[in-house]
């Protein structure tokens, strides 16, 4: 039914593990599962499809799994998982590009209800929204001063120009423009550009602060 669609459930207890993978294979979904998020992030590059990430893993936590899932660009949702109902760490999630947050105990039909919808949206606008999300979590990473200097960059500003409306040296603006593309992951100043306009588009709610 959903031959197409892979689920990736990380937990690092292996009865949950083992409840969530046959709950999910029988719906018809291919499961993988790992009992670490090292496990995971060894494959992930070409894993596809949902990541079911239990919030407390042993070796590290959901929300640095997803933050490091984020910077390798993997091409995969998460959904993160807690027996816990820490709502700051769901909207952390959320932040951060989670395309939902489920606490246990869960319900199994609730659960199944979200990979479906997962896996019948259009792969193309799925993706761009997807790219959107992560491209906003990386500029979420951004100090305020960084923001700051992206926006007079996005807005085509030159350095002496930045520099001038911030009351800072063209140099220091250089520099921040180093660690703002080392952080977006921009390999020239078009790409970036290119990695702001995506996000803006998708998420007209992001906003960076004024540079005068």
């Amino acid at each position: 039914m959903h031959k197409d669609f892979a689920v990736h459930v990380v937990d690092d207890d292996p009865g949950v593990r083992e409840s969530i993978k046959t709950l999910v294979s029988t719906a018809g979904f291919r499961v993988y599962s790992y009992s670490s998020g090292t496990a995971f992030l060894e494959r992930c590059q070409s894993a596809r499809g949902c990541a079911l990430v239990d919030l407390r893993l042993g070796d590290m936590t959901g929300i640095e799994l997803q933050k490091s899932l984020i910077a390798r660009q993997a091409s995969v949702d998460v959904i993160l998982v807690s027996a816990f109902g820490d709502i700051g760490r769901a909207v952390e999630a959320m932040r951060l590009g989670a395309v939902d947050f489920i606490e246990k105990p869960f319900d199994p039909d609730l659960m199944l209800d979200k990979l479906g919808k997962l896996a019948r949206t259009n792969d193309i606008s799925h993706q761009l929204q997807r790219d959107a999300r992560q491209h906003a979590a990386l500029i979420d990473t951004l100090t305020p001063r960084e923001k700051q200097v992206m926006r007079g960059i996005v807005e085509g500003r030159a350095n002496k120009q930045v520099a001038g409306d911030l009351g800072i040296s063209a140099r220091t603006v250089e520099t921040h423009r180093v660690h703002i593309m080392q952080k977006m992951q921009a390999d020239s100043l078009a790409h970036l550009v290119r990695l702001w306009l995506v996000s803006a588009r998708q998420q007209p709610e992001q906003e960076l602060p004024a540079v005068s």
